[in-house]
């Protein structure tokens, strides 16, 4: 796949094959992965063969030039609390991963804050970590936390283990990013890949960066193009998947199988196109209270904007970065209803907990994950 192979009207860009389906966005619009809203919508096309979903190239183009600029803000401060629990998880995976191998030098393509970094120190001291990161609040945060971090992955870049963790479904060209990952292993090295699993519908699908929707047996399929071989795989926790890759001759592979269909794309980002209507209908008279300043708040904001509007305060078992949102913070036990602004699986047992207190206004029911 090259620069022009992604143009090609009517083909797959991950394996060439003719009649992507088409899947409406929710909106006309839709938000980046750091919250900030965008004029790109969230449509796709879905390869029957392979199960790989892009965004048409009519909205790629309206992503800003540059997403990952002085404004992105996701990572942009040091590593806190869930920051750390959530790359020691990671850091246990690839431990897992590579068995017995103890590799002497890191290589952290989107490394973020560093915190993944960080934690793979802890488990291995001896390790020499160095990231990339190019935008610049968040690679000063890594920064700050004490790792090296580059703007870019530069020729002459080596290490023994390349890790790549959410990442490759924001780039412009996953092949061209998967060889520039095999160019920077060392000799006898290896590299590691996780990404969203886009073998089912979830979340992912509804962040206008994320360009890519891989499903394993597509991801597999570019990295053995890349000059990769796969040496082992796994679902990692959260709906990703992780990769571990060897560095081969690269050929052309069989075509993968294909067992990711179009209709959950389509009924998933459906229900959020109706999301919005269902929770103004549910919402009762009075002040309204989002519980929850995170990644769901946001996805709110943006695909139920009519819903959102009646939100009047905001509260969280932790708030941090709620000032974003533009609301002032109360206790939960304040008044009026609560609107949960949490993922659809934390819902139940949220409302169990919040219900004894005020009216819970949940939405688990339209949108399923």
């Amino acid at each position: 796949m090259t620069a022009s192979s992604l143009k090609r009207p009517g083909r797959c860009p991950i394996c060439g094959a003719a009649g992507p389906v088409a899947i409406a966005a929710p909106r006309r619009a839709g938000m980046l992965s750091d919250g900030r809203p965008c004029g790109a919508a969230v449509a796709r096309l879905h390869c029957r063969r392979c199960g790989a979903g892009w965004l048409p190239p009519r909205e790629a183009v309206r992503l800003p030039l540059r997403t990952f600029d002085s404004r992105y803000g996701l990572g942009a401060r040091p590593a806190s609390e869930a920051d750390v629990a959530r790359a020691m998880g990671y850091a246990d995976r690839i431990v897992a991963l590579l068995e017995s191998a103890k590799p002497a030098t890191l290589l952290d393509v989107g490394c973020g804050n560093g915190a993944l970094m960080q934690a793979l120190r802890r488990r291995w001291p001896d390790l020499r970590p160095r990231g990339v990161e190019p935008a610049p609040r968040v690679a000063m945060a890594a920064r700050l936390g004490g790792m090296p971090v580059a703007a870019s992955l530069r020729p002459g870049m080596r290490a023994a283990l390349v890790t790549s963790v959410n990442v490759i479904e924001h780039t412009a060209d996953p092949l061209a990013f998967l060889a520039s990952l095999r160019r920077a292993v060392a000799p006898g090295g290896l590299a590691l890949v996780i990404c969203p699993d886009g073998s089912r519908p979830w979340l992912e699908l509804l962040m206008a960066d994320h360009r890519w929707s891989l499903p394993p047996a597509a991801l597999g399929f570019l990295a053995v193009r890349a000059g990769f071989e796969v040496a082992r795989s796994a679902p990692a926790p959260g709906g990703f998947q992780a990769m571990l890759l060897r560095p081969a001759f690269p050929r052309r592979p069989a075509s993968p199988r294909n067992v990711v269909r179009p209709a959950p794309r389509r009924q998933y980002l459906g229900s959020w196109r109706a999301l919005d209507a269902s929770l103004a209908a549910r919402l009762p008279a009075g002040p309204v209270t989002a519980f929850g300043v995170g990644e769901a708040a946001c996805l709110l904001r943006a695909y139920a904007p009519a819903a959102w509007r009646r939100v009047t305060a905001l509260t969280a078992d932790d708030p941090a970065g709620f000032e974003a949102f533009g609301r002032p913070l109360e206790a939960p036990s304040g008044k009026g209803s609560l609107l949960l602004a949490v993922r659809p699986a934390a819902q139940a047992g949220l409302a169990a907990r919040l219900a004894r207190t005020r009216p819970v206004v949940r939405w688990d029911d339209i949108v399923a994950c």
